[in-house]
């Protein structure tokens, strides 16, 4: 299998992460896991669909939408002629898409959106087989203090962005922004951390106070302070977060 077509398989995999036991995607997967280019181009597609899937979340279909559709499907019973039924069809397909497309760009950026696909991307990524926390110094210290630290959290003060990313803390993408990700232990509690710059392109910043997400795979707390947003995920639940926070 080429890389090419790994992504073609790939380009189904659902967001959520309940494809990840479909043998049909075991191949593409193992490959995206020991291909560090193609594993990139893997996070950068999951982070999209979690996107657009929360977006596609707000949207409420204009009033009559259903009538008309459904309209045409009674005039298309009628015969036309093959070629006739095609271009119906087609017109119909392609006046759906552009009633998506203009409710899609007219929606506005909601709190709810930014915290629907940051959590997503976080959740993803800690069930993903692959490597993760951070090395280098200031990681360590960072991981150190956020294991040794008493509840409630308070990370903001030890975020040195570019420090930690170039000493080698590994780094991610989600929206086209580098993503920090540490991990640490509490109470025999496996965390991960998760760290984005803030930037207006993304949309409205996380709120100030935790918001808890909860999907298939784990459970995620997005909050926004200093200008940064935060996803602290654990597999462990809501509860065990929220003790954290």
């Amino acid at each position: 299998m080429t890389n090419e077509e790994a992504k073609f398989i790939l380009s189904a995999f659902r967001p959520s992460g309940e494809d990840t036991a479909n043998p049909s995607f075991g191949e593409a997967l193992r490959m995206a896991g020991a291909d560090p280019e193609l594993g990139r181009w893997f996070e950068r597609s999951r982070a999209f669909d979690a996107a657009v899937a929360s977006k596609l979340g707000q949207i409420t279909p204009q009033a009559g939408l259903r009538e008309a559709i459904l309209a045409g499907a009674r005039v298309s019973a009628h015969p036309r002629g093959i070629v006739g039924r095609f271009a119906w069809a087609a017109g119909l397909a392609a006046a759906a898409a552009l009633a998506i497309l203009v409710a899609v760009k007219r929606a506005p950026v909601h709190t709810e959106n930014v915290i629907g696909g940051y959590a997503g991307f976080a959740i993803n990524d800690t069930t993903a087989d692959k490597p993760h926390g951070g090395e280098g110094e200031p990681a360590a210290a960072l991981i150190g203090s956020l294991a040794a630290g008493a509840a409630p959290m308070r990370v903001a003060d030890q975020i040195d962005f570019d420090r930690l990313k170039l000493s080698g803390c590994r780094t991610l993408g989600f929206a086209g922004h580098d993503v920090l990700e540490v991990c640490f232990s509490r109470n025999g509690v496996m965390f991960h951390l998760y760290v984005v710059r803030h930037d207006p392109t993304m949309g409205e910043a996380a709120p100030r106070e935790p918001t808890f997400v909860e999907q298939s795979g784990g459970a995620a707390a997005i909050w926004s302070d200093r200008g940064y947003d935060f996803a602290l995920v654990s597999r462990a639940g809501v509860a065990a977060l929220r003790r954290l926070l």
